[in-house]
């Protein structure tokens, strides 16, 4: 079976990010790193959505963002999944609307990079 990466990308960065979220949840024993790391990850999360809403289509980053949350969520084995979950989404959503107000910025212009 062949797997044709042009038309299935999205699907197989999906699982690719499941597994990374899963294999990093799995490594942090420690609840507060694990917090950490999933309002790290909601930051990043929301930055990505920010450059990406209008651009491109964005069910694909949004199936990309779900298997990672999954992922993450399946190798909680020492967290609070829903403590998780909610972290992750409030931290997407403030990373969201701190760039729509412009108080985290996205550096584009010619002059900013030499």
């Amino acid at each position: 079976m062949k797997i044709d990466m042009y038309e299935n990308w999205a699907e197989v960065l999906a699982l690719l990010f499941m597994v990374v979220g899963f294999v990093i949840s799995i490594l942090l024993f420690n609840n507060i790193l694990s917090y950490i790391s999933v309002v790290l990850a909601g930051g990043i999360t929301g930055r990505i959505y920010y450059l990406k809403r209008h651009a491109e289509p964005i069910f694909p980053f949004i199936l990309i963002i779900s298997g990672f949350l999954l992922g993450y969520l399946l190798g909680g084995f020492w967290v609070n999944r829903l403590v998780v979950l909610i972290l992750f989404l409030v931290s997407w959503w403030g990373s969201y609307k701190l760039h729509v107000k412009k108080i985290f910025v996205i550096f584009k212009s010619q002059r900013f990079v030499k």
